[in-house]
């Protein structure tokens, strides 16, 4: 406690000499040194106001209650962090598949059909305003959409096209199907995805009725067929991109959404998507 005291006194001193003379404290300097510069009562307001400065903040600083306040502060701002971070991760999780979605369909990127004018407001503009040269190109180009089908890692399903590919012209509409079928011994809730390559061809591939984005649940054994209506825009025939490109391949993936056991007397049972009015059948090719 002493040596506390000397301590104490001795930034005292040096303290004084700073704030009041203005200059470091001269070496070896002592009280009667600094007496002889200051009057009494300044001498002495000053000391003690500094040494209880230095006493109450080097006791504040190092004492255990003062450490667990300031542990505990950092503690808070670190929890409220990893709380933010975390709320910003599961927001972010959720709205990037429609995110993604609504930016794919606006620009047609990585083949993504677009997403503009409905196919009802196009086939009107093209009665109203027939183009000659963009209906002359079209009745001479035929194409061939391909069907491919995949599922992700771990989803337990069976998915496939149940036609290998379709010839169509440009400005028809088509129609096509998918069937998937659960193997599992439990409930599965999956959504897909698609898109259209080569993917300068997203951006005239038009999708009247789609299963895409929505969800499926499948009970154990269950099968479904899954139709999918579109139209290409008869622009395709004169787009110099695309001039020696015939053959589209349409491709879904499923992912896994969610398990859920199976409800008492449920029993996997075959079932089937409406199909969308005024389509046309497929025209399958091996």
């Amino acid at each position: 406690m002493l040596r506390r005291f000397k301590d104490l006194h001795r930034h005292a001193i040096r303290g004084v000499c700073q704030i009041t003379l203005r200059g470091p404290a001269p070496s070896g300097a002592s009280t009667a040194l600094v007496r002889e510069e200051l009057p009494p009562q300044v001498f002495h307001d000053t000391q003690r106001r500094i040494a209880r400065r230095l006493f109450t903040t080097g006791r504040s600083l190092h004492s255990p209650q003062h450490v667990y306040e300031r542990t505990k502060a950092a503690s808070s701002e670190h929890a409220l962090y990893l709380v933010g971070m975390t709320v910003a991760l599961v927001g972010a999780t959720y709205g990037a598949v429609p995110v993604y979605r609504m930016f794919c369909a606006a620009t047609g990127y990585g083949g993504t059909v677009q997403e503009g004018a409905s196919v009802e407001a196009k086939l009107r503009a093209r009665e109203e305003n027939p183009n000659a040269e963009v209906e002359t190109a079209a009745a001479a180009r035929q194409l061939t959409v391909s069907f491919n089908a995949d599922v992700s890692d771990g989803m337990p399903w069976k998915f496939v096209p149940t036609q290998r590919s379709i010839k169509i012209r440009p400005g028809e509409s088509s129609l096509a199907f998918y069937t998937a079928t659960n193997l599992s011994d439990h409930a599965i809730t999956g959504v897909s995805t698609y898109n259209v390559t080569p993917m300068q061809a997203g951006v005239y591939f038009n999708k009247i009725q789609c299963f895409c984005f929505e969800e499926q649940k499948l009970r154990p054994g269950e099968s479904i067929d899954m139709p999918i209506f579109f139209y290409v825009d008869p622009e395709y025939a004169t787009d110099p991109r695309l001039k020696h490109i015939n053959a589209l391949t349409l491709s879904y993936t499923f992912f896994k959404v969610s398990e859920d056991e199976v409800e008492a007397g449920e029993e996997g049972l075959p079932a089937a998507a409406p199909l969308p009015s005024g389509a046309p059948a497929p025209q399958a090719t091996a």
